[in-house]
Order: structure tokens, then C-alpha cells, then sequence
């Protein structure tokens, strides 16, 4: 009987001094430190919205193929699925009302979100006067009769991208852009556009000419906009290339994150268009992209971008990540970063 009570009083002790102990670690902050360091890949992925994936396409995004091919055999091939396809959009469009549904659902059912950007043939002041009013509301009909179809149907929509720079008939005019984007909003608003449906999002270059034209002088507001973003390339040693250099990440993306963080510190920040070429300095060593894109997304992860959208199109330059011999087996290291993750429409309705 002895035997039986000092075994308990063991026991008791024992317990007591187990509890004692999980007690002090967890009131003791520095413990709780220490055990978020040991997994934080674990803590990040419980706590945080992935960062999503994104691609442009070189071919019409409403068909079937082109998603097969230029979507569907990238998400396999990386081992880890896009959230979001890119294309570009001409607001006086011949037929809105069947390209943008058909481009729009084509993508839901296959699991994709569209990032719209919306560009013009006309002058910033032409759009904040009115003057294609009649084709803006035909884009807003066909948005709007497809979102009302319910379902968290939703897009992001940047109107006018790149406004900053040369290039386009409505760029460099940062009064009048600002008063295009809100006209463009308001003929989707009486349209019947919930805000519910889409996502705003600005999206300029994030180099500029001057400061005149730095992005934060285009900036419509907070209250105009969902998401910031910005456009940024290495153009390295491509031949079209005004200025010859090999643009590290830290080059190409830091300085614009930092600004769009004073400038906008409540929104989410996507990378709308960025891509690397593959000429360097010593010709065509398909390693230096390579690494350029595992040490980008490594990077634009860490500094807290949201979404990023890859441009991938032979365009000005090399951009494509199945350029030259093959595939890029650097983009397929960069995505399958643990801070990368998959967001259906539905999810991705509730969460940006």
C-alpha cells in the first residue's frame, strides 16, 4: 500500500513540474520567439494569403487551346497552378459583349481570375471628356451581365496602364488620367457593377522620364483603388534596348515597392508585367535569366508583393520562359518558393 501512495506521489510531482514548465514557455515571449523560428514556413503559410502566380499569354485568351496550352501545360510542368491570367483589352473593342464574357468565363472554368488591362487608342483628355463614353458603357454592359451571374465571379481591371511613360496616346498627362480612371469607374458603376464583382487597379510603369511623371502624380486615390501595381523589366542586353544593362532584382523592383508602400501602405501590390530577357553582356547563357528569375520571386516574397504577373511573350525582347532551348528550369525554382500559393476566383473574391 505504501508502494501505491509514494508511485502517486511521484506521479503528481512529476505532473506538477511538467506543467510548470509549459507554463513559463508559454508566458515567456522569448520561447514563443523560438518556436515560431524553428518552422516559419509553417507559421507564414497558416497566417498569410499566398502569393499568387500570374502569366500573359502570346495567344487570344477566351479559347480553349490557348488556355490547354499556354496556361494548363505551364501549372503542370511547374508542379504548382497560376491564379491569374493577363491579357490586355481596347476599350473601343468591335464586340465587347461577347469577347469579354467569353474570355472571362473561359478562364473561371478553368480556375483562373482575369487581370484586365484596359487600353485606349485615345488621349487621357478625350476619355475624361467623354468622347468614347458609348464604347466604355458597351464594356461595362458586357462586364456587368457577366458578373451578375453570381458565383464570386470577379476581375481586376487596370485602366490605362503604364500611363507614365511613352508609349501610349493617353500617357504623360497626369490630371486628365486621373479623371479618365474615375470616368471609366463611374460608367462601370451605372452599369450596375457591384464593386463586389471587380477589382480596381493602378498600374503604371514603375520607371518614369522625370519626376514629373513619377507614378505617385497619376495616383487616383485610395478610395479608387483596390490594388497597386507596376510594370518593371530587365531588359539587359536585348537589341532593343536603348540603355544596355543587366538590371539585377534589387534594381528592377526594390525602389518602386518601397514608394508604393508610402504611397498606398493600406493596398495589396502586384507586379502587373515583368519578364527578363536572356542577353547578357557575353551573348545568350540562358543561367543568368535563370537566376534572375529564382533571386526576383525570392525577393518580391519577401518584400510583401501579393501577386505577381510573368509576361510571357516574345515581344520586344526574349521574354518567354520557354525561350531559346526549352524551357526556363529557373521559373520552375523561383514558383515552387513555399511563400507561392493557388487561389480559386471564389477564394480569391473573399481574400483580395
Amino acid at each position: 500500500m505504501n508502494k501505491v501512495r509514494l508511485a502517486l506521489t511521484m506521479l503528481i510531482l512529476l505532473g506538477s513540474i511538467f506543467a510548470s514548465k509549459n507554463l513559463m514557455a508559454i508566458a515567456d515571449p522569448s520561447k514563443q520567439l523560438e518556436n515560431r523560428k524553428l518552422n516559419p514556413i509553417r507559421n507564414q503559410t497558416a497566417s498569410n494569403t499566398p502569393v499568387l502566380l500570374g502569366l500573359y499569354t502570346p495567344d487570344y485568351i477566351g479559347s480553349q487551346s490557348t488556355i490547354d496550352n499556354q496556361l494548363r501545360q505551364i501549372d503542370q510542368w511547374v508542379g504548382k497552378r497560376h491564379s491569374i491570367a493577363g491579357f490586355f483589352f481596347d476599350i473601343e473593342d468591335s464586340n465587347p459583349a461577347y469577347n469579354i464574357p467569353v474570355s472571362l468565363e473561359q478562364l473561371k472554368r478553368n480556375g483562373y481570375t482575369a487581370f484586365i488591362n484596359l487600353k485606349s487608342t485615345r488621349s487621357a483628355a478625350q476619355i475624361a471628356r467623354g468622347d468614347i463614353d458609348s464604347s466604355l458603357q458597351k464594356v461595362a454592359k458586357a462586364y456587368s451581365d457577366w458578373a451578375k451571374q453570381g458565383d464570386n465571379r470577379i476581375a481586376f481591371i487596370a485602366p490605362l496602364q503604364e500611363m507614365n511613360i511613352p508609349g501610349e496616346i493617353y500617357s504623360k498627362d497626369p490630371q486628365n488620367f486621373k479623371l479618365a480612371y474615375q470616368r471609366i469607374q463611374k460608367i462601370f458603376k451605372e452599369a450596375g457593377v457591384s464593386s463586389e464583382a471587380i477589382r480596381w487597379v493602378f498600374a503604371p510603369n514603375g520607371w518614369s522620364e522625370n519626376n514629373e511623371h513619377r507614378f505617385e502624380n497619376y495616383y487616383p486615390g485610395d478610395k479608387s483603388v483596390d490594388v497597386v501595381a507596376f510594370s518593371a523589366y530587365n531588359w539587359g542586353y536585348c537589341s532593343n534596348s536603348s540603355w544596355k544593362h543587366w538590371s539585377s532584382p534589387k534594381e528592377v523592383f526594390e525602389p518602386y515597392i518601397k514608394r508604393m508602400k508610402v504611397m498606398a501602405g493600406s493596398k495589396p501590390i502586384f507586379i502587373a508585367q515583368t519578364a527578363s530577357t536572356s542577353n547578357t553582356q557575353n551573348g545568350l547563357p540562358n543561367t543568368a535569366k535563370d537566376q534572375w528569375l529564382r533571386d526576383s520571386y525570392t525577393q518580391l516574397a519577401a518584400m510583401g508583393v501579393r501577386g505577381i504577373l510573368y509576361f510571357n511573350i516574345n515581344k520586344e525582347c526574349d521574354w518567354a520562359i520557354n525561350s531559346n532551348s526549352g524551357k526556363s528550369p529557373g521559373y520552375k525554382d523561383a514558383v515552387n518558393n513555399p511563400a507561392f500559393g493557388y487561389l480559386s476566383p471564389a477564394e480569391l473574391a473573399k481574400k483580395i
